[in-house]
C-alpha cells in the first residue's frame, strides 16, 4: 500500500501546493486523466502554455499561466470522490446513445466536473464503484502494484460441482493473457451451492463471465461487494456518497462500510 500512503500525505490542488507544478500534474488536476495518460496530449502537440507549444511535461505552470488543450483554456477542477452503488441495467460510460449511464443518475451539480469511473462494471453487473475526476488517484488504486483487490458475489445458474469449482479457480485466457481469481469459495446463502465469492486482483473486461463460461457455467447475477477493504453494505442501489480523499483511502486500506 506504499502508493496509497504517498497519496494520502500529498497536498491537493494549486492553492495548497503554493508552487508551480509540472505540466502533466497540472493537466491531471484539470480532469484530463492520470499524469501518465496526459503525457500523450503533450507529445501530440495539443497543449500550449502561454501561447507556446508545450514540448515537455517537465514545464512548470502555476495559477497565473494560461494553459490550452486543443485551443481551449483549462483550469484545475475541484477534485470529487463519489462511492456509488451501480444498479443493473446502466452502463459505466460518460455518454451512451442507447443506454442509461451511471452519470445520468447523478444530480446536476456533478455534471461538467469531468467525472469518470475507476474501473468498470458491465451493463448487467451491479455493486460498488468509485467515480472521480482525479486521474492520479484512479491510476494508483488500479495499478497492480497497489495490491488492491475487488470482491464479487456471483450467482451461477446451477449448484457447482467440485470439478466446476476447480475450473473457476484455474481461470482461463482473457485478452491473450491467462487470468485466474485470487480466491474462489462457495457462499452459505440460498440457493445452496450457487452463490460464489470471487476475489480478483487486476480485473480484465468481463473476466468473471469469461471464466464462468469456460467452466460451463452462466452468471445469473454479479455484485461487486468490496474494493480493497471498503465494503458495500448500507448504500441503496442507485445511490451515492461523496467522501474526501483521506476518508476514501482509509476505507480502502483499513476497512469500513458504505
Amino acid at each position: 500500500m506504499r502508493i496509497m500512503k504517498v497519496r494520502l500525505l500529498r497536498s491537493r490542488g494549486m492553492n495548497e501546493e503554493m508552487e508551480k507544478l509540472r505540466l502533466n500534474r497540472y493537466l491531471a488536476l484539470c480532469g484530463l486523466g492520470s499524469r501518465r495518460s496526459v503525457e500523450d496530449l503533450i507529445k501530440s502537440g495539443r497543449v500550449k502554455v502561454n501561447g507556446k507549444l508545450a514540448g515537455s511535461f517537465y514545464i512548470r505552470v502555476g495559477i497565473d499561466d494560461h494553459v490550452e488543450v486543443d485551443g481551449r483554456g483549462i483550469k484545475p477542477l475541484k477534485l470529487v470522490y463519489l462511492v456509488f452503488h451501480k444498479p443493473k441495467g446502466c452502463v459505466c460510460a460518460v455518454k451512451d446513445k442507447h443506454n442509461t449511464t451511471i452519470f445520468s443518475l447523478l444530480p446536476e451539480k456533478y455534471k461538467g466536473l469531468g467525472l469518470f469511473p475507476v474501473g468498470r462494471l458491465d451493463k448487467m453487473s451491479e455493486g460498488l464503484i468509485i467515480l472521480t475526476n482525479d486521474g492520479d488517484f484512479a491510476f494508483n488504486i488500479t495499478h497492480p502494484s497497489s495490491g488492491i483487490t475487488k470482491t464479487y458475489e456471483v450467482l451461477m445458474n446451477k449448484p457447482l460441482s467440485n470439478s466446476e469449482l476447480t475450473r473457476l479457480k484455474k481461470g482461463t485466457v482473457v485478452d491473450g493473457v491467462h487470468v485466474y481469481p485470487k480466491e474462489v469459495a462457495i457462499m452459505r446463502r440460498p440457493p445452496n451451492g450457487q452463490w460464489v465469492k470471487i476475489v480478483l486482483g487486476e480485473g480484465r473486461k468481463r473476466e468473471i463471465r469469461v471464466i464462468a463460461q469456460h467452466a460451463d457455467l452462466r452468471v445469473v447475477r454479479l455484485v461487486r461487494r468490496s474494493i480493497g477493504e471498503m465494503v458495500l453494505k448500507d448504500l441503496p442501489c442507485g445511490a451515492f456518497k461523496e467522501v474526501s480523499l483521506r476518508s476514501l483511502l482509509l476505507l480502502i486500506k483499513s476497512g469500513g462500510y458504505v
